[in-house]
């Protein structure tokens, strides 16, 4: 099986890399939806500047590629992205500390409070304004996923359960990680209160709670994933200021504060579908997911 693992490695290398530049360009042109064309800008179509790909769509690409490559070296796909979970880990790390010489991709909104102005907190542009720097904290997050990763395997769990677990966590906590975020790109008229990554992220994860609530035969974590989505796009609307009628005189204060409190609930929110997504996945021998 090592033998044949190492022969997948190359052909991964190169599907993955291919179906990753692939489905990333597609996946900005989902979120443009052919505007660039009728407006005349093929450039955004045919370069491949970072600020015109999808990451979590280029991602999925890459996982495609690897699964792809193992089925056709002969090697079960689940055992294959057991064993890229770890590197795929610590490409997601290094990946995001590149993106701190991108300008705007990676960073939040200004960060006026001069206690919180510390790295890795902030990162400051070449006119001393300092900013959130999100990629830090993605990549950290990525290396904490390193510890479900490495899991690969024990405690008797069946093949792909380790790629699995470490994919809930990453999405999970992305999808809070997206709403620091103050990409110019990834909103458009479809998506206008949502940017696309987190609707990926949203996409994968609820694909992986599925097939883990088919794989088990327990329906429960599915009812509760969806409410949660659905409480996630309110306060998506609560943050942009859209659903002022819901409250009646007297509650200005959340108004004014919602970006404080969409924040917060966005985290429990994300935390919790973590949970609800590590349930879906486990076994039904007893074995706990994470």
């Amino acid at each position: 099986k090592n033998h044949l693992a190492a022969a997948a490695a190359p052909a991964a290398a190169v599907l993955g890399a291919l179906l990753a530049l692939i489905c990333a360009k597609a996946g900005y042109l989902l979120h443009d939806l052919g505007a660039s064309l009728l407006e005349g800008y093929f450039d955004e179509v045919t370069e491949l500047r970072p600020d015109l790909l999808s990451f979590a769509a280029g991602c999925g690409g890459f996982i495609a590629g690897t699964a792809l490559a193992a089925r056709l070296c002969g090697i079960r796909p689940a055992r294959a992205l057991d064993l890229f979970a770890a590197p795929g880990c610590v490409f997601l790390c290094l990946a995001r500390i590149a993106e701190a010489g991108m300008d705007t991709i990676g960073v939040g909104n200004d960060m006026e409070a001069e206690w919180m102005q510390f790295f890795p907190l902030v990162i400051r542009n070449d006119g001393g304004d300092a900013y959130l720097s999100v990629f830090v904290l993605e990549a950290l997050t990525a290396l904490l996923c390193l510890i479900p990763a490495l899991r690969a395997g024990r405690d008797g769990e069946g093949e792909g359960q380790a790629f699995r677990r470490t994919a809930v966590w990453l999405l999970g906590a992305q999808i809070f990680w997206e709403m620091l975020l103050s990409y110019p790109y990834t909103r458009s008229f479809v998506t206008s209160f949502v940017s696309l990554e987190q609707v990926l992220c949203a996409v994968f994860l609820l694909a992986i709670v599925t097939a883990g609530c088919i794989r088990n035969r327990r329906w429960g974590p599915l009812p509760v994933f969806l409410a949660l989505l659905g409480c996630s796009a309110f306060f998506q609307f609560f943050r942009d200021n859209k659903i002022e009628f819901v409250f009646e005189e007297g509650w200005e204060w959340a108004l004014e504060n919602a970006e404080a409190i969409s924040l917060a609930s966005f985290f429990l929110i994300s935390a919790a579908l973590i949970a609800v997504s590590l349930r879906a996945i486990s076994g039904k021998n007893g074995h706990k997911a994470a």
